[in-house]
């Protein structure tokens, strides 16, 4: 049974990794949709999908990340949407300057959108809490869009 299991998860790693390759190679320009051609999207990004990442974080019990800097202009707003399978994972956001703007828990079904007050970074921070389960890596990913 254990075998089947684990010949599953393989095949469909190799489908999502083959997919994400495909999907990789032959991206799609958003950003000028709906728009005459030779015109481009406001704010002079061509592409706006290059403002958009997926990581992937593998945490023991306590452990953090380092924090992620999201560089924005005044206004700008950076979306953090973390898929996590109930492990207890909580992230917190900073400022430019370096004040916490909140730490929130991952295990919620929604992103969280943060605004830019100024120019500058924004800052997101991922810490574990206590896994009581068999498992001892606690795996998740989260997508940051920036828009």
């Amino acid at each position: 049974m254990k075998k089947k299991l684990v010949s599953a998860a393989l095949s469909t790693a190799l489908v999502l990794s083959f997919s994400a390759s495909v999907m990789a190679s032959s991206p799609t320009d958003i950003s000028t949709a709906g728009q005459p051609a030779g015109t481009t999207a406001p704010g002079g990004y061509s592409n706006l999908e290059a403002r958009e990442v997926v990581k992937y974080y593998s945490l023991t019990s306590y452990e953090e990340t380092e924090k992620e800097a999201f560089v924005l202009n005044q206004g700008e707003e950076l979306t953090v949407f973390v898929y996590n399978s109930g492990f207890p994972i909580t992230y917190t956001v900073y400022d430019a300057d370096g004040q916490a703007l909140g730490t929130y828990n991952t295990n919620t079904p929604y992103g969280r959108i943060f605004t830019a007050h100024k120019n500058g970074p924004l800052y997101v921070q991922f810490k574990a809490g206590a896994n009581s389960s068999f498992v001892k890596k606690m795996n998740f990913s989260a997508k940051f869009s920036i828009s």
